[in-house]
């Protein structure tokens, strides 16, 4: 059964300790699916610029935590359903 992630709110950028908030479950996700390592954060950059965040590297999601929030809920929506790196990317492309 494909795991299911919680829905990412704007708090959970800004919490410290606690349960580990679920965008932190969606990164570790997206870099497995990318090859792990320097390939799987690349892959995890480029997944999140395709579901919307607009950051660079020196920008944390907190400072737009609205934004980040809406790209990993959208990611969040589709990451169980597939497989393959492609299929993520294809699937973020045409969820447009």
């Amino acid at each position: 059964m494909p795991k299911e992630f919680i829905e990412v709110q704007q708090e959970d950028f800004m919490k410290f300790g606690g349960e580990r908030p679920s965008y932190l479950e969606i990164e570790d996700a997206l870099m497995a699916l990318g090859g792990h390592g320097v390939n799987g954060n690349s892959f995890k950059n480029d997944m999140m610029k395709l579901a919307g965040w607009t950051g660079g590297a020196l920008t944390t999601y907190a400072q737009r935590a609205a934004i980040a929030q809406a790209a990993f809920n959208r990611i969040r929506g589709i990451l169980p359903a597939v497989k393959s790196p492609e299929e993520l990317k294809a699937a973020l492309k045409t969820a447009k």
